[in-house]
């Protein structure tokens, strides 16, 4: 799709045949096309939203999303800001960036969460009103309730007493909120404080792609994130937290693959334990590391004396999360998990959703979650992968999150609410869509996807009803 040709040392110091390396190519009508065409598709998908066209959900399925609203031209003013300040940042990024990275990064991560609840009062129901909401929450009345050491040591007897989000989710979610309660009593602060957390992801999208790729495709893949539209729809609900921890172990992983150092290794598997003490799902991201792993093999990164490491030390720094867990405060996650997942293959049956359905549905509902630009840039980065080989880690990226999302789909745990449950992945897509828009030295091709990405979400945010209280 694209001509590379590595430079022998780039601006941001890395050295020649270092993966992160910077690339100087030459954009070619291929891909001008492809960036046309899924700004394209951003655009009509908003306008199939605003004219009650978009289905979300599947009326056979037996879940849908419902409209809220006529389209009337004041949702887009949220849009519009947001728009401008994206595309003004970055071009002035485009200037400043190889000077000032920190700088840089900084102001962007400084400007995500107010971007964020911007585009989030389209939402007709406050953010303070989804804290409290049982229904759609239902988190901070156990949290009020137990101390953090109490409810860990009696989860088992605890947890099956509460109502349906709590008791049907990881003990980690309760804690979340315990954490908040123990810093203030206000539920608007927890929902700003909540988005915080959530735009943490945000930061290590850039720290991954950065690590793994370059630092162009780590400031696209920035600013993108900022603005993936199943997060925003659902905030401050607690899946919009859920890629937090896998994305954190997913950098220290690839911080390993580039220089082994056995803390990262143990510290991978902590933060795996804290992925499933917080949401499992995310751990479908295996197929990622996994990926990832051949790759550094095949390419001689890495040896098999350190991939023993890698393995064997990750898998002891779970263990001692495991342990510590289980003999010192009484939680075990075993147990939690396998009620979880009882819970949820039953739920299925229950709301009579069937499989051949959502395994068509999920994937219509997943680039609403993802937004239909980086779906398609996406689609084009795994079609570059098989027409050039799957030797370059934007190649690599690409095609292990599409082989997630089909696995995932054929599974079949989740047969709908995939814009809810699906964001860690979502989240994840950003960064090989911003691969795509980094092969250019120009910066319209990025610009126009994030402005098409910012109109989906406010549309979305404003038409439909994705949360009730």
């Amino acid at each position: 799709m694209v001509d590379t040709a590595p430079l022998p040392r780039s601006r941001t110091g890395a050295q020649a045949g270092d993966p992160r390396a910077h690339h100087r190519v030459r954009p070619t009508g291929r891909l001008r096309w492809v960036a046309v065409a899924a700004c394209a598709a951003g655009v009509l998908v908003s306008l199939g939203m605003m004219a009650h066209l978009v289905p979300v959900g599947s009326r056979a399925g037996h879940y849908r999303y419902h409209y809220l609203r006529l389209f009337s031209p004041d949702i887009l003013w949220p849009f519009l800001v947001t728009a401008l300040v994206a595309s003004v940042g970055l071009w002035l990024s485009h200037r400043w960036y190889e000077r000032r990275r920190l700088v840089v990064v900084a102001a962007w991560l400084a400007a995500a969460v107010p971007m964020q609840l911007l585009i989030r009062g389209n939402d007709d129901i406050a953010l303070q009103d989804l804290v409290t909401s049982q229904r759609a929450n239902g988190f901070l009345e156990p949290a009020r309730a137990y101390g953090i050491w109490e409810f860990l040591s009696g989860q088992a007897d605890i947890g099956a007493a509460l109502d349906s989000h709590a008791r049907t989710n990881m003990a980690g979610k309760t804690v979340f909120y315990q954490v908040l309660v123990a810093l203030t009593d206000s539920p608007a602060a927890m929902g700003v404080l909540t988005v915080a957390a959530s735009s943490l992801s945000c930061l290590l999208v850039y720290l991954l792609a950065a690590e793994l790729l370059d630092h162009r495709t780590a400031l696209y893949a920035l600013a993108l994130s900022i603005l993936v539209p199943g997060r925003l729809f659902f905030l401050p609900i607690l899946n919009t937290v859920s890629p937090v921890p896998i994305l954190l172990a997913l950098w220290l992983f690839v911080r390993f693959l580039r220089r082994p150092r056995r803390g990262d290794a143990v510290a991978l598997g902590a933060f795996l334990y804290g992925t499933m003490f917080f949401e499992p799902l995310p751990l479908a991201l295996g197929v990622v590391f996994v990926a990832l792993l051949g790759w550094a093999k095949a390419g001689g990164r890495l040896s098999w004396p350190d991939t023993g490491w890698l393995i064997g030390l990750a898998v002891a720094g779970f263990a001692a999360c495991y342990a510590a867990m289980r003999l010192v405060v009484g939680y075990d996650l075993a147990s939690n998990f396998a009620y979880v997942l009882d819970d949820a293959r039953g739920f299925n049956g229950d709301g009579h959703r069937p499989y051949g359905v959502w395994v068509v549905r999920n994937l219509w509902d997943f680039a609403i979650a993802a937004g239909l630009p980086t779906v398609l840039l996406v689609a084009a980065g795994v079609v570059d992968a098989v027409r050039r080989g799957p030797w370059r880690a934007g190649a690599v990226l690409a095609a292990s999150a599409a082989v997630t999302l089909v696995v995932l789909d054929l599974l079949g745990v989740n047969r709908g609410e995939t814009v809810r449950l699906w964001i860690f992945l979502a989240v994840l897509w950003q960064i090989p869509a911003a691969w795509l828009c980094a092969r250019t030295a120009r910066l319209w091709p990025i610009v126009a996807v994030v402005s098409a990405t910012a109109l989906q979400a406010a549309t979305g945010m404003a038409m439909i009803a994705f949360v009730r209280v």
